[in-house]
């Protein structure tokens, strides 16, 4: 009798415990590296506007750390009219708290009269894509 109870109560304990070992796993540590999974972000209040014929003004926020800044922007293709520009993340300190801050970011580039649109990615320090975002050109 006793052992049939210790065994209701192990197999009760396994049900109860099922659904929250099924729940989805994203955003926890990877077991092969013990690292956080990595997500992309969208960029916040993205924003271009044309300054003059051959310049734009990119501007946005993102939440990052706090010792970090973003590096000048990189060119790169113009397909349809739509210009990639990439944003890169330097690390300011070799070590840093956890600390989360709003970071604006603000720069012209170059950019021809005929971009319409650019798609904006943002790459942490090691290259991997932190936060995108996609709008139209505004003209001033």
């Amino acid at each position: 009798m006793r052992s049939s109870l210790f065994a209701l109560a192990a197999v009760s304990a396994v049900l109860i415990a099922a659904p929250a070992l099924a729940q989805d796993q994203s955003g926890a540590a990877s077991p092969a590296t013990n690292a956080p999974a990595e997500q992309t972000l969208r960029l916040d209040d993205l924003d271009a506007t044309r300054i003059n014929p051959n310049q734009i003004t990119i501007e946005f926020e993102y939440d990052g750390g706090a010792c970090e800044q973003v590096g000048p922007a990189e060119v790169g293709e113009l397909v349809d009219g739509t210009l990639a520009v990439t944003f890169p993340t330097i690390s300011t300190a070799e070590v840093c708290t956890m600390q989360v801050v709003e970071i604006e970011v603000e720069q012209t580039i170059e950019a021809e009269h005929i971009v319409s649109r650019v798609d904006v990615t943002l790459t942490r320090p090691d290259g991997s894509v932190l936060a995108t975002g996609t709008t139209d050109v505004d003209h001033d």
